[in-house]
């Protein structure tokens, strides 16, 4: 009589581990879709407490993004240096979010790698808008935290 089965070699069993592995690691991540419930941008917020000064608006012209850092003053992490972004749509009003994907927690900069106007998460790919954090491509499901922002004479603060 002979057996229908086989002992499994070591190279067999190692190739379906990385196999199973790798299948895993990608569903994770998604589909590649942004479209969810949580990728609504929230409103601004209202400035609350002191502002801390990231820029001035000789660094920041309109309709441009950048990448600043401040220090955290307002929540259990107050005293931490965090990473921000920040968009100018006109002459007297900026905008501030958080520079973490929404994805799995990868640094988001200011630019993409052809310039295309939008927030850049080089972990992944995802991108988001500038004028309201909203994820459209990539991994990411969830639109950027927003901050509370504004321009006060040359200088850019963000309130965090």
């Amino acid at each position: 009589m002979t057996s229908l089965s086989s002992p499994i070699t070591r190279r067999a069993f190692g190739g379906t581990t990385v196999a199973a592995g790798a299948t895993l690691a990608l569903a994770a991540c998604g589909d590649g879709s942004s479209a969810a419930p949580n990728n609504v941008p929230s409103a601004p917020p209202e400035p609350v407490g002191t502002g801390t000064v990231v820029a001035t608006t000789a660094e920041l012209a309109v309709g441009t993004r950048l990448s600043v850092e401040a220090v955290l003053t307002q929540c259990e992490a107050a005293g931490r240096q965090a990473g921000f972004l920040l968009f100018r749509p006109n002459q007297k009003s900026v905008l501030a979010y958080s520079a973490i994907c929404t994805h799995q927690g990868c640094a988001v900069g200011a630019k993409s790698p052809n310039d295309d106007e939008a927030f850049y998460s080089s972990c992944h790919g995802s991108f988001f808008q500038p004028e309201d954090g909203k994820a459209v491509a990539g991994p990411a499901r969830g639109a950027l935290e927003r901050f509370a922002a504004e321009i006060k004479g040359d200088d850019v603060l963000i309130y965090v």
